[in-house]
């Protein structure tokens, strides 16, 4: 998903070698949607789970019947701050619009807040960031996410899930940070 060049559409790009099979992102994180994340992670402003979730539901193809959605678990001093996780939420909404079962399947090992921290640390802190809360029996696991800065996030959550059981991982994101972006390099 690091958006580099690939032979064919099945392949992942040597650069992120990615494990998950699937992915999309609806956005570049820039105006409105920026705002709206924004808002949604640093203002409080819960009900933006609803609009996010829809943004993301409507940019997914069908969805097997044996799909699970869950969530990257947000870093714990967040979830004090906010009284929420906020990627749970979004997740719950598309997992809601969808009739799609929801599953809290990974949490955080580390606290390790990755807000500001260049790609090089970002995948040194996301290594060993996540276990699986329980064993899953093969099918599908959609993972989501609000924002796609590295990738380093998704790929170690990806890994923790395959390696619990999961048959294929797949990821969705509302934003991406944008690739002049200093951090995402």
């Amino acid at each position: 998903m690091c958006l580099g060049p690939v032979e064919d559409r099945g392949a992942h790009c040597s650069r992120c070698a990615a494990p998950y099979v699937r992915a999309w992102c609806v956005a570049e994180r820039a105006g409105a949607v920026k705002v709206l994340i924004d808002a949604f992670k640093f203002d409080g402003l819960r009900g933006a789970a609803k609009p996010l979730g829809e943004f993301i539901s409507s940019a997914l193809p069908d969805l097997p019947d044996n799909l699970v959605i869950a969530s990257v678990p947000t870093v714990s001093t967040h979830i004090r701050q906010r009284g929420y996780d906020h990627a749970a939420l979004i997740a719950r909404e598309v997992a809601r619009q969808r009739g799609v079962k929801y599953q809290a399947l990974l949490k955080r090992r580390t606290t390790t807040v990755q807000q500001g921290a260049r790609r090089k640390e970002r995948l040194k802190q996301a290594e060993g960031a996540f276990e699986a809360v329980r064993r899953i029996d093969g099918g599908t696991v959609l993972i989501i996410d609000d924002i796609f800065t590295t990738g380093a996030t998704l790929h170690y959550a990806a890994t923790t899930l395959l390696a619990a059981g999961a048959r294929e991982v797949w990821v969705a994101v509302a934003a991406r940070q944008p690739l002049d972006d200093p951090v995402s390099l």
